[in-house]
């Protein structure tokens, strides 16, 4: 079975222990500005998580926490790239990493990737039954019922934060002195590094915590008048592990959509690597051979041009349904006489896309098909 709507009418927490009391295996995918997630279960337990974010990349946590210099980190995604494993993997056959290190950094970059979307107020969403990535992984298998405890308590901590320290990005100084004796360890890391130069995200990364743990120990301070935050300036700072071959790191998160079935959103987010990075040569000579996997991919799904269209759902559930502009107007012109080939001669656009969202649809249980 699956499940597609909109955060607006189903919270992600109830979205969550959905997934978590039905035992599922599969794909939950949430699409947001102006990032999408994606969380893996396997049984109902959280296997792991992909993101568009560079800040919930795995390069981010690497790089950022000194794991590796961003040179380090460009050679191993070359390799990934030229052996097919996962980085993970690679971390632990050039010895940069032992399982133990590698499943710690895995869990804080999955956790902290969820905990966010707590904070989402919409997004559409669909779980994709018995869909994991094509790559094996060895899964983290955290239970939800955790997650959804912390996540509804970071949320409500979050948007208090937020009313004095809008994000990671601002940079708290001291300004009364702090009775070192009533802090623990961790705290008085965090202290150390609160010069007035460092932002909260550059505090998080020196101590190898998440944004959330500096943000509400600053915040706590303010209401004890021991800290104040000012806005960071014009400064451009780079985002750790993503200073160097952006676009290829966008590339291999593509690749990575195209092997879990996700064509649509890889031939989008290829369209913005090409619109980005259109004058660098090799950037598009990777696009365009990532943009013939998806045909290929496309290809064998079995969606000839004489297959005939027709709605899976009552029309009257049409108007509940989260749809872009583009699916509504080939949704409009399915009625199971037309086929696939009619239909796309009706539709303006790129035929390949058009194609694309009649798969997602299908995928989606909107649409079905069957031989003329």
């Amino acid at each position: 079975m699956s499940i597609s709507g909109n955060l607006r009418t189903m919270p992600f927490a109830d979205l969550l222990q959905w997934v978590s009391q039905s035992r599922k295996t599969g794909t939950l995918s949430v699409e947001g500005s102006p990032h999408n997630k994606k969380i893996y279960f396997r049984n109902g337990l959280i296997a792991a998580s992909s993101s568009e974010n560079p800040k919930e990349f795995l390069g981010y946590y690497l790089v950022g926490w000194g794991v590796l210099g961003e040179e380090e980190l460009q050679e191993l995604l070359d390799m990934q790239e030229q052996y097919g494993t996962l980085l993970g993997e690679l971390l632990l056959i050039v010895g940069r990493l032992n399982r133990e290190e590698l499943q710690h950094i895995l869990q804080v970059k999955t956790e902290e990737t969820i905990y966010e979307l707590f904070l989402w107020q919409e997004g559409d969403f669909r779980f994709l039954e018995n869909i994991l990535p094509a790559k094996k992984f060895q899964p983290l298998n955290l239970p939800v019922e955790m997650i959804i405890l912390e996540g509804v308590r970071r949320k409500d901590e979050w948007l208090r934060c937020r009313e004095v320290i809008p994000d990671e990005t601002w940079i708290p100084s001291l300004v009364r002195a702090v009775d070192m004796e009533q802090l623990g360890e961790i705290e008085l890391g965090i202290l150390r590094e609160i010069d007035g130069t460092n932002s909260i995200e550059r505090i998080a990364l020196a101590n190898r915590l998440a944004f959330f743990h500096v943000m509400m120990f600053v915040y706590q301070g303010m209401a004890h008048q021991l800290f104040e935050v000012r806005a960071p300036g014009d400064e451009v700072v780079p985002i750790p592990g993503f200073s160097k071959g952006a676009w290829t790191t966008m590339v291999q998160r593509v690749e990575e959509m195209v092997g879990e079935g996700d064509l649509l959103a890889a031939h989008r987010r290829l369209g913005e690597i090409r619109l980005k990075y259109g004058g660098d040569r090799e950037a598009t000579k990777q696009v365009e051979a990532v943009q013939r996997k998806i045909a290929d991919a496309l290809g064998s799904l079995q969606l000839s041009n004489s297959v005939v269209l027709e709605l899976a759902v009552p029309p009257s559930e049409l108007i509940s349904l989260s749809c872009s502009p583009q699916e509504g107007f080939l949704l409009s012109r399915i009625n199971g006489a037309y086929s696939l080939g009619e239909i796309l001669k009706m539709v303006p656009g790129s035929e390949l896309e058009n194609r694309l969202v009649v798969n997602n649809l299908v995928q989606r249980g909107v649409v079905r098909h069957g031989g003329r």
